[in-house]
């Protein structure tokens, strides 16, 4: 009995046992919502602050929810970070979110490895306008070309597809 008791308290110690489609979007959504909060808290110092903290957070916050079996990040075909382009399997679908074929809210994808792979949507809010809509202020776009100097992340309009979350699992 205490051997069982043991082992599955070891597998449900491990995040990377027994991943679904609920414990994907469910860490999704601990990652936006954390990114949210830290670009929040740098917006009411400034957008220069912001931005310094989306650098250094995002991949904090992306390596803290992975494991050996689960990956996130975020993609986009405008992407400020090189490294954040869409994998081969991500471009169908982020080609029909952008042309409306979709209406889910994310889509799942049975990958070549076995493995799943889930993404979904970031949505331009107004707040992410300082940084990716159309009139950035001179000193913010150069702090953006100085920390992303291949950065395409701008042109943006509130209610647009501004990239995904994505994981594999």
């Amino acid at each position: 009995m205490k051997l069982i008791i043991l082992f599955t308290t070891f597998l449900l110690s491990h995040s990377s046992f027994a991943e679904n489609k609920e414990d994907i979007l469910s860490k999704i959504k601990i990652f936006q919502t954390a990114l949210k909060v830290e670009l929040q808290k740098g917006m009411k110092k400034s957008p220069l602050e912001a931005v310094t903290i989306c650098n250094v957070k995002a991949p904090e916050i992306k390596k803290s929810l992975s494991s050996p079996n689960t990956q996130f990040g975020r993609v986009s075909l405008k992407n400020r970070n090189p490294s954040n382009y869409p994998k081969e399997w991500m471009l169908k679908y982020i080609e029909e979110f952008h042309n409306k074929e979709t209406k889910e809210p994310y889509t799942v994808v049975k990958l070549q490895d076995g493995k799943q792979g889930l993404l979904k949507p970031i949505i331009t809010m107004p707040l992410c306008l300082k940084c990716h809509g159309t009139n950035i202020k001179a000193d913010l776009q150069e702090k953006i070309s100085k920390l992303y100097p291949k950065d395409k992340a701008v042109g943006y309009k509130v209610g647009q597809i501004r990239g995904f979350f994505w994981s594999e699992f």
